[in-house]
């Protein structure tokens, strides 16, 4: 499958090297609970640090479109920790 990262992934100033290293190298995922159904990502990048990474995956073109990253929320941390997670 093909990673797009779109340019509002940046806002928070997280690099395409570390969005990509933490995809790659993933702890725990899960959905969100939205009309149009986002992942998260959460993991370390290539420098330790924790981040999050919402995308949305493009079936008909075999992509995962990442559309946020940046350092891990609090309220995410739980995903971490194997807890159970409401999203």
């Amino acid at each position: 499958m093909d990673v797009v990262i779109l340019q509002s992934a940046y806002k928070h100033g997280i690099s395409e090297k570390s969005i990509r290293w933490c995809l790659s190298h993933c702890e725990k995922s899960a959905i969100l609970d939205a009309p149009v159904p986002k992942y998260i990502f959460a993991g370390f990048d290539h420098k330790g640090t924790l981040l999050e990474i919402i995308a949305i995956e493009n079936i008909e073109e075999n992509r995962l479109v990442i559309i946020h990253a940046m350092k891990l929320r609090k309220q995410y941390y739980s995903l971490l920790e194997g807890n159970k997670h409401e999203l």
